[in-house]
């Protein structure tokens, strides 16, 4: 059986052209924007449903005659954030270029993660194929979506192959992975390069004027002041994972205690209690001490 998403969260006016579909699992948020007789949709949706409320919101709303969808941004190759990429013939796709030319065993993995969540969801799909996008980004990408300008922006760190999408004219840009729950970062690859994503979306935040985030998953963020915040916490986070796991290391701690530190500094950066959720800091901890002792040990 399946569920309808939540509903729009942002459904998109003349004045504000952002549409985002909240989803009932993990917080997913289904992004889109329009302009003119054309629309763009961000990693579309978990669901047949959550891709046809976006689609239809994107393509009708403040017009009178429905738009076409142009282009699909799929910002990296996880398996929630590749659904639905192929639901919108004569699209240009677009994708960074290290998520599209995955190996073959990283693509099959990807794959079945997908295939374990269309089970999870009892749906019953035409067979999908890995996104084909009709060009890639290397660092930027540009394109245009009626009157809008956009960009892709390569922002490696959460995974190897994470990109972003900067609207300047809506001064909002969507984070995919990044500030899904400011203060409890969601690294799935290296923390270094994600410290520095962090740090590089702080520094375009300040230089560009970014206004409004739009993550993948919960709440947007309102705000210059706002998403510094959120921005300074993630940082906050790793410097005390570092310093614990530092002085750890200087003690002679074993992996399995330095981890330990590592959670424990983590979470004290932060005043608000994640729940279930901050089995985050275990993987992030890991991460850490895993760098920190690579490079200990060299």
């Amino acid at each position: 059986m399946t569920r309808a998403p939540i509903g729009l969260l942002r459904p998109g006016s003349a004045s504000d052209p952002l549409v985002v579909v909240r989803s009932d699992t993990w917080g997913y948020n289904s992004i889109g924007f329009f302009s003119k007789d054309e629309a763009c949709v961000i990693d579309p949706g978990l669901r047949p449903e959550d891709i046809d409320l976006l689609a239809s919101a994107v393509m009708t709303r403040a017009t009178t005659t429905p738009r076409r969808i142009s282009h699909v941004v799929v910002t990296h190759a996880h398996h929630d954030h590749i659904r639905g990429w192929d639901a919108f013939p004569g699209a240009e796709v677009l994708m960074p270029r290290v998520g599209a030319e995955k190996e073959a065993g990283p693509v099959a993995r990807i794959l079945d993660a997908k295939r374990k969540l269309d089970e999870r969801f009892a749906l019953d799909l035409p067979a999908f194929s890995f996104p084909a996008p009709t060009d890639v980004c290397d660092e930027r990408l540009a394109f245009r979506v009626g009157d809008l300008e956009a960009e892709v922006r390569f922002v490696p760190g959460h995974s190897n192959c994470t990109s972003v999408v900067w609207i300047p004219a809506l001064r909002t840009l969507c984070t995919a992975d990044y500030l899904v729950s400011p203060g409890l970062p969601y690294c799935r690859w290296e923390p270094a390069p994600f410290e520095t994503a962090i740090a590089t979306m702080r520094r375009w935040t300040v230089d560009e004027g970014i206004e409004r985030i739009v993550p993948a998953h919960h709440d947007l963020i309102e705000g210059q002041a706002n998403i510094l915040n959120a921005l300074d916490a993630e940082s906050r986070y790793f410097v005390a994972m570092r310093a614990a796991v530092r002085d750890g290391l200087e003690r002679g701690d074993d992996e399995r205690h330095l981890c330990r530190s590592a959670i424990a500094a983590g979470a004290a950066t932060r005043s608000q209690d994640y729940g279930v959720r901050a089995h985050q800091d275990r993987d992030n901890a890991r991460r850490v001490v895993l760098e920190m002792l690579a490079t200990f040990d060299a």
